[in-house]
């Protein structure tokens, strides 16, 4: 019997209130959790599970930017697969800012402003994955070599947008041409990392929309049991196994608090920090809350002299200084700048596709089946 559209909604009603419901509780469980924490703020879990530092929760002083240059580096990417050749265009800005007295003195932009984007014909077969690698990997050789020319310019942190570590990566690609886009990827990393060394630049990368889960699950099997479990029961432990970072420690955390730094990995021979050679064990991250009514940020850094605790203390104080302009909003102002310069808009790519069309005659080059479908 096929259903009448009363039951059809009243279906879907019942779903969204489980949804809501389930919601409520997880979220009840999550704040019992960062609440029985709450108590042990100043516990000492240095050593357990990669953590750095000792204190759960360490309280973060606002730089006052006297006399500050930071950049900031994004980059934008647009790409179309066609028949018989993909086109992939991509560009990297870095923002410079220097602050004096507590106030932006200038900015200036590298390579420019808005530089003209690189323009990338990929007419090799690949498959749709191999293509998202290759252009994945294409951006990130652009973003780092902009970081690079960043690094030299007498800066005194380098902030990147996101990861400080190669992202959507194959480590073993097949294809010859993956294999040389990825051993560049992993030279420019190391390259970016070797400069702001020999620099003396602070190097760091803020995930705005942070998806990792190994500072829970560090506290869930390491930390919790140490401590006997603070009380909680099985159903508030379970919660954390479906709980990522920045969802309990926006909890735990207040504005102006981190937690202590911890390393990238437990397993560096399983990711791709394997290939990044003496750098692997330099790469480490923490959590930071800059405004009110927003997420904990994810900061990610290179530790290239200082040691970890003064590297995660002088950059947890800039990028706090950078981030708590809007109380909604907590991501450093200079990366909200060299995303606003480096962005593509779709008329780019629809420019280059249509120029080369011109060239070649209408036929020559044809939209795949799904973007002409004549009704």
């Amino acid at each position: 019997m096929n259903q009448v559209p009363g039951e059809e909604i009243i279906g879907f009603e019942d779903t969204l209130t489980n949804i809501t419901e389930r919601i409520r509780e997880n979220e009840g469980r999550r704040k019992r959790v960062a609440e029985a924490l709450q108590g042990f703020r100043c516990m000492s879990i240095g050593g357990i599970g990669g953590i750095i530092e000792q204190s759960l929760v360490n309280r973060v002083e606002i730089d006052p930017m006297a006399d500050s240059t930071v950049a900031g580096v994004d980059g934008g990417m647009l790409e179309q697969q066609l028949h018989g050749l993909d086109l992939v265009i991509v560009r990297a800005v870095a923002a410079i800012f220097h602050y004096r007295g507590g106030g932006l003195d200038w900015v200036k932009y590298f390579p420019g402003e808005i530089p003209f984007p690189k323009l990338i014909d990929v007419a090799e077969p690949l498959d749709a994955k191999e293509f998202e690698f290759l252009a994945g990997m294409e951006r990130q050789i652009t973003e780092i070599e902009v970081a690079i020319g960043a690094a030299e310019e007498n800066v005194g942190m380098l902030l990147l947008d996101g990861s400080v570590v190669p992202q959507y990566v194959d480590r073993f690609p097949r294809n010859p041409l993956l294999l040389d886009r990825y051993q560049k990827l992993i030279g420019a990393y190391s390259t970016l990392y070797q400069t702001c060394q020999e620099n003396g630049v602070l190097l760091a990368g803020a995930v705005k929309d942070s998806r990792g889960g190994r500072f829970v699950d560090v506290l869930r099997k390491k930390v919790l049991p140490a401590f006997g479990n603070l009380g909680l029961d099985e159903k508030d432990l379970a919660i954390l196994e479906r709980s990522r970072d920045t969802v309990l420690l926006d909890h735990l955390l207040g504005v102006g608090e981190r937690t202590p730094s911890f390393t990238y990995a437990e397993e560096p021979a399983a990711y791709v920090l394997q290939d990044l050679g003496i750098w692997a064990a330099k790469i480490h991250a923490f959590y930071l809350k800059t405004v009110p009514f927003d997420r904990p940020l994810r900061v990610e850094f290179v530790d290239c002299s200082q040691g970890v605790t003064e590297s995660a203390d002088r950059i947890a104080s800039k990028v706090y200084a950078l981030a708590s302009n809007h109380e909604a909003f907590g991501l450093p102002s200079v990366l909200i700048e060299a995303d606003a310069r480096a962005r593509l808009a779709e008329e780019e790519l629809c420019i280059v596709r249509d120029s080369i069309s011109d060239r070649l005659g209408p036929s020559s080059l044809l939209d795949l089946r799904r973007e002409r479908r004549p009704f």
